[in-house]
């Protein structure tokens, strides 16, 4: 594989997880019997731009009750999931889990971007 053709599958990858959370907020919009989002919170990891975000944004909403919703971003820290109790997603120095004390584990790499909050 190229190198090109290895960033436009990544490219790909994040448009996929970012149509993804545009389907989860319209979703949870739907179920406030809401028809339009106001704002989506996003929580960002790593080196992923926020122009990155906000393209993808555009190109994945374009079309649903999301496309003109305020994106609100901001860049998160170590990000954690504990599946030793209930799945809390959460920042941490050491990746202890607030619920249970167990050692979580660290959300991928790849995962660069997250649904935090969505407003209508």
């Amino acid at each position: 594989m190229r190198v090109d053709e290895s960033s436009d599958a990544m490219t790909n990858d994040k448009l996929e997880r970012m149509r993804a959370i545009v389907a989860q907020a319209v979703a949870e919009a739907k179920g406030q019997s809401a028809g339009r989002l106001a704002r989506i919170h996003l929580d960002i990891y790593g080196d992923c731009s926020e122009a990155e975000i906000h393209r993808l944004f555009r190109e994945a909403s374009a079309g649903t009750p999301a496309e003109s919703a305020e994106v609100i971003i901001k860049r998160a820290g170590s990000r954690y999931i504990c599946w030793n109790c209930c799945g809390l997603r959460f920042e941490s120095m050491d990746g202890v889990c607030p619920n249970c004390g167990e050692t979580a584990l660290i959300i991928p790499e790849e995962i660069t971007f997250a649904l935090r909050l969505t407003e209508t």
